[in-house]
């Protein structure tokens, strides 16, 4: 598995919805919400969240896989790590943080999602460390070489052993 798959599980594993046209996210554990007075699960219109979740993504070379997304949901073609094949078996755990705006629907609408990912067994040991900001957050360039999801684009894409590929902001005068 390459950085270029680990960055899509990644993104799955937050629900993403990679519509251009709606270019924002759906993302797990921000169902328990203070500031809904709609009481329809979703934030507030101008309300910011911050939150944080886990994950588990599962798979071995037969190309079977399990999604534990954190939750509640669980998704895959097997119903458990225990049915995949233990000698080619591969486990990523996903350290999820983020903040942002999701306006009163259940997609994230602005802010930044950061996702840490740890990866053992057959086919890979590496760790991934990514985040991706809304064209709100200060930290974004506009640079379509890292845009995604429209007004989305990655801030930082580190993986272990490479480095970051997405070059670091320059500061005015440094």
């Amino acid at each position: 598995m390459n950085i270029d798959t680990k960055l899509v599980l990644g993104i799955g594993a937050l629900s993403l919805v990679a519509t251009v046209a709606v270019a924002a996210t759906l993302v797990p554990g921000h169902q328990k919400v203070k500031y809904d007075s709609d009481n329809n699960g979703y934030p507030d219109e101008g309300v910011t969240v911050n939150g944080h979740y886990t994950s588990l993504y599962a798979y071995d070379d037969n190309g079977s896989w399990y999604w534990d997304l954190g939750d509640g949901r669980v998704q895959g073609n097997v119903a458990s790590v225990a049915e995949l094949d233990q000698e080619t078996l591969t486990t990523c755990d996903y350290v999820v943080n983020y903040r942002g705006n999701f306006e009163n629907n259940p997609f994230m609408d602005s802010g930044w999602i950061q996702n840490l990912i740890n990866c053992q067994g057959y086919d890979d040991d590496g760790e991934y460390n990514y985040m991706i900001v809304h064209e709100t957050d200060p930290r974004y360039r506009g640079n379509p070489d890292w845009a995604i999801w429209g007004n989305w684009e990655y801030h930082n894409l580190i993986q272990s052993h490479f480095g970051n590929f997405v070059r670091p902001m320059t500061h005015l005068g440094s």
